[in-house]
């Protein structure tokens, strides 16, 4: 068999799988309650509660990788299995707010929907509202009558960070970035986190009592992660 065949086969094997897993998969329980519509819909866990078993026992294990985007989080969900790798394409949820709960919001909101998507389960909950918020548009307002443009001012420079300032930021970026990085399941989850926001981390390094902190915060989350890999 040469090795076009070989890879036309092993295609076959994790779709055929996949097929197995999805007519396994009944829907995912309305455990959650969206106050705004008064309505169900499924919680993350609860998601994953449903696909995650028809996938495992059919040689499928699932990951969800995060790619950090310029006000929101994206997530794409890949199923691994049978030697081959397939992507389900990334799904962008903006942050309501520019805060650490905003984005913790974003993340957990793309998992679930991604994960949704890939696995083509029901999705009729109504917990986007605050989603389409974000995204829906401003009234734009009536343009001015043109007017003469004053001569350009020279720009002022910009004004230094003084040290204490510095440090305030680098202590506002690691609350943050540790709230974000016990959302995620997976060490790559982890990695891919860490790697997007590698100049952060970098010059937290100077300031030892919060690069102890962050630092103790990835070991901690990398152990936990391994310690529930273990018992399961």
């Amino acid at each position: 068999m040469n090795d076009e065949n070989s890879n036309e086969s092993i295609d076959k094997k994790l779709i055929d799988a996949l097929i197995m897993a999805q007519s396994q998969m009944t829907f995912a329980s309305k455990t959650g309650t969206n106050p705004h519509f008064k309505s169900g819909y499924s919680p993350l866990e609860e998601v994953i509660d449903a696909v995650k078993s028809p996938l495992n026992d059919n040689g499928i294990f699932y990951l969800q990788k995060v790619h950090l985007v310029e006000g929101g989080m994206c997530v794409e969900t890949e199923f691994h299995g049978w030697g081959n790798v397939l992507k389900a394409g990334k799904v962008f949820v903006p942050a309501d707010k520019q805060t650490p709960q905003g984005y913790g919001s974003a993340l957990t909101y793309a998992k679930r929907y991604s994960l949704i998507t890939a696995c083509g389960l029901p999705s009729e909950d109504d917990d986007g509202n605050e989603a389409e918020k974000v995204v829906a548009k401003k009234p734009i307002p009536k343009k001015a009558p043109a007017k003469k443009s004053p001569a350009p001012e020279k720009e002022e420079p910009k004004k230094e960070l003084s040290e204490e300032e510095r440090k305030n930021k680098a202590d506002t970026f690691v609350e943050g970035f540790v709230k974000i990085l016990n959302t995620f399941d997976t060490e790559p989850e982890v990695d891919s986190y860490i790697k997007a926001n590698i100049k952060s981390v970098t010059a937290v390094e100077k300031y030892p009592d919060l690069n102890e902190k962050l630092t103790s915060a990835i070991d901690t989350k990398i152990s936990s992660i391994n310690e529930a890999n273990k018992e399961n």
